[in-house]
């Protein structure tokens, strides 16, 4: 299958060290497993603003880099990614914006252009309509780092780190974020903003807080290289990393406890509060 002409950017055979990853990707609503996010990351690691002043960049990676790149056995990548990647074509992601009457909205559309698996070649095409999120980075971004993401096998505790790894820079902070936003940031909502019916039991804040966010904390602070870069604060009740908001007796928001440490100098696109 063609798209128009080819442009395929160069991949080194050494992983970038972080994966950037602008604001409004970091913040979208997506639903991915833990092969797909991976998959998709690895482009995102390689993607450069310069590789769209052509056309449309393909990437591709090939069956050694995978290998290598996502720890799965040579003669094991296309029986574990070629199902990956027919899943990953049709995936969408919601991209917030506001309507005329002022009204926040969600936006859906297709990661890929086209995504497949062949001849021990994967071959990635971003979609067009995602361009301004895959290379502007004007609203900040997140620096995220690579080998942790991949190590990673959890998709929540993925996203939790994607979502923390936007706040790096010194005194700045990352809000108190609503209970409703954080549950489509987690992969758990349709697009009419309702929970999923296969993820049904998410509708209690109480399942959810747990299942999402205690259990990511407690991965990302037991990992032996992500605990030594984010460390997270117990609240006052002893409990690590966030707070609870509430009104009455509901759990509106989660404020997220915690800070980064030696992460070094972080571009000040990425240091504005949400």
């Amino acid at each position: 299958m063609s798209y128009g002409k080819e442009y395929i950017p160069l991949v080194s055979d050494n992983l970038p060290k972080h994966i950037k990853k602008g604001h409004r990707l970091v913040f979208s609503r997506q639903d991915l497993t833990v092969r797909e996010a991976d998959m998709f990351a690895l482009m995102i690691a390689h993607m450069k603003k310069d590789d769209w002043e052509h056309d449309t960049p393909h990437y591709e990676f090939s069956t050694q880099q995978l290998s290598e790149w996502l720890g799965i056995a040579t003669k094991h990548v296309g029986s574990n990614l070629s199902p990956v990647a027919n899943r990953l074509a049709s995936r969408k992601i919601g991209i917030k914006c506001e309507s005329k009457r002022g009204e926040t909205e969600f936006d859906f559309r297709p990661l890929f252009k086209h995504i497949s698996y062949k001849s021990g070649k994967l071959t990635m095409v971003p979609n067009d309509m995602l361009k301004s999120e895959y290379i502007e980075y004007n609203h900040g971004f997140a620096l995220i780092n690579t080998r942790n993401f991949f190590d990673l096998k959890k998709e929540y505790s993925k996203r939790l780190y994607e979502l923390l790894s936007r706040f790096k820079g010194k005194g700045y902070e990352m809000h108190p974020q609503n209970i409703t936003e954080l549950k489509g940031m987690f992969g758990l909502l349709n697009e009419a903003g309702k929970i999923r019916a296969d993820t049904a039991s998410f509708k209690n804040n109480s399942v959810f807080i747990k299942r999402c966010i205690r259990q990511s904390i407690n991965d990302l602070a037991k990992h032996p290289k992500i605990r030594k870069e984010l460390l997270f604060i117990e609240n006052n009740k002893g409990e690590l990393g966030f707070e609870l908001i509430k009104k009455g007796r509901s759990i509106i928001g989660v404020k997220f406890l915690f800070h980064w440490v030696n992460s070094g100098k972080v571009d000040e696109l990425n240091l504005h509060d949400y």
